[in-house]
């Protein structure tokens, strides 16, 4: 007995010595992006615009064909609007001029990655939360010697659908270069301010980013 006891606590110290811990990678990206809006036709507003945003991500299970990822993200979206749309609900009179949009995005999915041509391709798919903040919405006055107005409104705080496309390339073992395009949907009007909470908005923004990750295990 004495020696089948010995012979598995050595399996066991064997096993744990050599078990293999969890492949994970943390990285930062830094990118811009490039926004639609639309509405109903009731608004009638359309514009275009660039923004910016930057984000930390940590994956897990990075050496299997699919594995789970965690992104945080500050994102800010502005458009210029590129025909005249009547804004008589935030400033008698006025037009639309811009809208913009920040957002604090709190992700969390999956990361999926294969090779191809000598690149490692991966795509991302997470659910997420928004958290709204102040931001300002520039109309202009009816009147010619009027300036630009800033109108302050607050973005709404949600769920939003989260996902992407990219290519990675490993300059090292510990030293991987990321280059990606990202979206991301929110079902519902983008503000809740009560002015603006029952308009038809809807934004589309197309994110371009690049960043590193650093390769590590947890456990084992």
């Amino acid at each position: 007995m004495k020696n089948l006891a010995a012979l598995a606590i050595t399996l066991v110290i064997s096993s744990v010595g050599f078990a293999k811990g969890i492949s994970s990678v943390a990285g930062i990206e830094l990118g811009g992006n490039g926004s639609f809006l639309f509405s109903d036709r009731s608004i009638q507003a359309f514009g275009v615009g660039a923004g910016y945003q930057f984000s930390a991500h940590y994956s897990m299970w990075t050496d299997r064909p699919v594995g789970a990822k965690l992104r945080v993200e500050v994102a800010q979206y502005r458009q210029e609007a590129a025909q005249k749309s009547a804004t008589d609900y935030l400033l008698s009179g006025s037009s639309l001029k811009s809208m913009s949009q920040r957002w604090t995005l709190i992700g969390i999915g999956a990361e999926g990655h294969f090779e191809g041509h000598g690149q490692i391709l991966f795509w991302e798919a997470m659910l997420g939360y928004a958290m709204g903040s102040d931001s300002p919405i520039t109309v202009l006055p009816a009147a010619a010697d009027q300036v630009p107005v800033d109108v302050t409104k607050t973005t709404r705080s949600g769920i939003v659908i989260l996902g992407g496309v990219g290519i990675k390339r490993v300059f090292n073992p510990r030293l991987v270069g990321i280059m990606n395009l990202r979206t991301m949907l929110m079902p519902q009007t983008p503000y809740t301010s009560q002015d603006l909470v029952e308009k038809s908005f809807f934004i589309f923004p197309i994110m371009f980013n690049v960043g590193v990750e650093i390769p590590f295990d947890v456990g084992g």
